[in-house]
């Protein structure tokens, strides 16, 4: 990200951006919402936020995905809660 001013470095470090990398679902908000997601709220405030359903279902399959390649489960082994 190129930086413009103090506005744009974390609020650790004396400015107001509290996230530290740039997600489609950060560009699809409207900016007023962007606004206080990213500016007001702290990242521990915005993690205590509900999840909406994409954000389950990319989590649950993410996780399917990730012990059937590492763990070389089958999807059924990964359904049936083997590891």
């Amino acid at each position: 990200m190129k930086t413009i001013g103090k506005e744009w470095t974390r609020k650790e470090e004396g400015g107001t951006f509290t996230a530290d990398h740039l997600s489609p679902s950060q560009l699809s908000k409207s900016m007023d919402i962007w606004f206080n997601d990213y500016v007001i709220l702290t990242a521990k405030e915005r993690k205590d936020l509900l999840g909406n359903l994409n954000m389950d279902i990319g989590s649950i399959v993410g996780i399917a995905a990730q012990l059937m390649i590492t763990e070389k489960l089958t999807l059924e082994e990964v359904m049936k809660g083997k590891k």
